[in-house]
């Protein structure tokens, strides 16, 4: 096995480096269960059991976890055979996103069809109006798209930074408009799911992630460590940080995940460089105010 300098502390790897959306078999593991989270995972169920539709929106501010939840989302649906698609509208123009929805949606569950389905030529009609003319018909995309969830429901839709027109004038807001009118022409047995950092007034359902509290911080941390822990040997779950150090990052990063995530790897490659044996409060603080200087 390759050597790291992790190895000080007993890690093969700095557990603190953004995952990237390829670890999402990992999620639940490293997840973090909430008080929020009990909504979310009874809309999952009700969707998936009770045939209910339900319109959510996920808000909170950059690094609080939204996407984390959408991701949890998909890989709950995915693990019980439910149709489900994950798009990320971060820096993209309606026209893409709208083509990337059609695009998925078309690839649900085509092998439970004998005959290819209406639904699906009507996917295919609207999406060569929308690539080639440049036009959106909010009728006949969603007549066309919530054809195909009512097909292949439970069905899950789920649109990541999705603040892609909420500061539009309302005529403009299609995706918007889209979503709505998809929601409202499905029959059962759907959840779209769409998080932002603004509020939607029109989305009464809402989901308002907050920050961790100290014992949360702690548990995101362990759950880490545990991860790339290189020995089984007997070691405090928080090894090498002190339960005040953790708490006290937390504190600075008002228990933003995203930031909290950052500063910890910053924190453990500081303390392999200066060969600390144990990262306390007092580094943290040395280590954080180097940063804002």
């Amino acid at each position: 096995m390759r050597k790291t300098p992790y190895q000080r502390y007993a890690l093969m790897d700095n557990p603190f480096k953004l995952e990237k959306r390829k670890d999402i078999n990992m999620l639940s593991m490293l997840h973090v269960k909430q008080e929020m989270d009990d909504v979310i995972e009874d809309l999952f169920f009700e969707t998936l059991e009770k045939n209910r539709k339900a319109l959510l929106q996920v808000v909170g501010e950059r690094g609080i976890g939204k996407t984390e939840r959408l991701l949890l989302l998909e890989s709950w649906a995915t693990e019980e055979g439910a149709s489900c698609c994950y798009i990320n509208a971060k820096e993209r123009d309606v026209f893409s996103v709208i083509v990337e929805i059609l695009n998925k949606v078309s690839r649900y569950k085509r092998k439970w069809f004998i005959a290819k389905p209406g639904w699906l030529r009507a996917l295919k009609s609207v999406k060569q109006s929308v690539m080639n003319e440049k036009t959106i018909d909010v009728g006949k995309l969603s007549d066309a798209i919530s054809g195909a969830l009512n097909d292949c429901s439970p069905s899950f839709l789920l649109l990541d930074d999705f603040d892609i027109d909420i500061g539009m004038e309302p005529n403009d807001r299609f995706l918007m408009q889209l979503l709505w009118a998809v929601f409202d022409k499905a029959i059962r047995g759907l959840l779209i799911a769409i998080a932002t950092e603004k509020e939607v007034d029109w989305i009464t359902e809402k989901i308002e992630l907050k920050g961790f509290d100290g014992r949360e911080a702690e548990l995101f941390v362990a759950k880490r460590l545990l991860r790339e822990r290189v020995i089984a040997e007997k070691l405090e779950p928080l090894y090498p940080f002190t339960p005040d150090a953790i708490r006290q990052v937390n504190t600075l990063v008002n228990g933003n995940p995203g930031e909290l995530m950052e500063n910890m790897a910053n924190i453990l490659d500081a303390g392999v460089a200066r060969r600390i044996g144990l990262i306390d409060k007092d580094f943290v603080v040395r280590v954080m105010r180097r940063k804002e200087e």
